[in-house]
């Protein structure tokens, strides 16, 4: 019985390291998979090139390669049942995928959420040159070398097709889609400066103030947060063991004295 589950194990293992690197290819074409849209818009979410298929291909097929490795390991180590170590590797490994594509995702956002605060501050300086918003918007974008004044120059250039959807509901829509809240503000401002005929700099001028004070706030938590992490090792690795060495005469003199 064990030689039957080592040579299943390293049959198992064979299959799915080829299967890693034939689905690696991307001109692979690979079965549609149910919740394809979810998966998709979570990718691009991510800034990920692959698609929803190659994905789920690629982190069942390098899963099973390491719970077939931890299988025979379990052989080797003469378990019982060496599939203990076997099933919690695989689930391991498909946890780790789905955490790195959130940890992408919380990236992207937190950079898209950086970038904003730039643009914004020189989106008001091309305002005040008397320009329209649209202009101003698209100078910005191109003087900006950065992936948000990229996805804002591309909207911006969708918008001015004849019959397209306009820029404001472009930007609600990637606002939603990419969860950043400021983005769904500067589109409120130009909308509110399209239908009434309001200036649009006293808006962008708030939110680029907004902008700045959040990423001040974040700035002073993360301070704190690494002040946390050197002060407490510090405490208990130098303060800990420096109070001991000082108190230990009195309290062994206490000691002597109590008995």
């Amino acid at each position: 019985m064990p030689d039957l589950y080592f040579t299943a194990g390293a049959v198992m293992a064979g299959v799915l390291t080829g299967s890693a690197v034939v689905f690696g290819d991307r001109d692979v074409r690979l079965p549609r998979i149910p919740r394809r849209g979810w998966l998709g818009a979570q990718i691009r979410l991510a800034g990920w090139s692959e698609t929803p298929e190659r994905l789920v291909v690629l982190t069942c097929a390098w899963a099973s390669a390491l719970a077939a490795l931890m299988f025979g390991a379990g052989m080797l180590l003469g378990l019982a049942f060496p599939f203990a170590l076997a099933v919690p590797a695989f689930l391991v490994a498909v946890a780790w995928s789905g955490f790195s594509l959130r940890s992408a995702i919380a990236s992207r956002r937190a950079k898209l959420a950086r970038e904003l605060a730039p643009l914004s501050e020189l989106f008001v300086l091309e305002l005040g040159g008397g320009g329209s918003a649209l202009s101003a918007l698209g100078s910005v974008t191109l003087q900006l070398d950065c992936e948000l004044a990229y996805e804002l120059r591309r909207m911006l250039i969708a918008s001015q097709v004849a019959g397209a959807v306009s820029l404001e509901s472009r930007l609600q829509d990637y606002a939603r889609d990419i969860g950043i809240p400021s983005i769904a503000s500067l589109a409120t401002v130009m909308a509110a400066s399209r239908e009434y005929g309001t200036s649009v700099a006293p808006g962008v001028r708030a939110l680029a103030a907004d902008l700045r004070q959040s990423q001040r706030r974040d700035l002073i938590r993360q301070s704190r947060r690494a002040l946390n992490h050197v002060l407490f090792p510090a405490a208990v690795g130098v303060l800990l063991p420096f109070l001991c060495i000082l108190l230990f005469p009195a309290i062994t003199t206490l000691h002597r004295s109590l008995q």
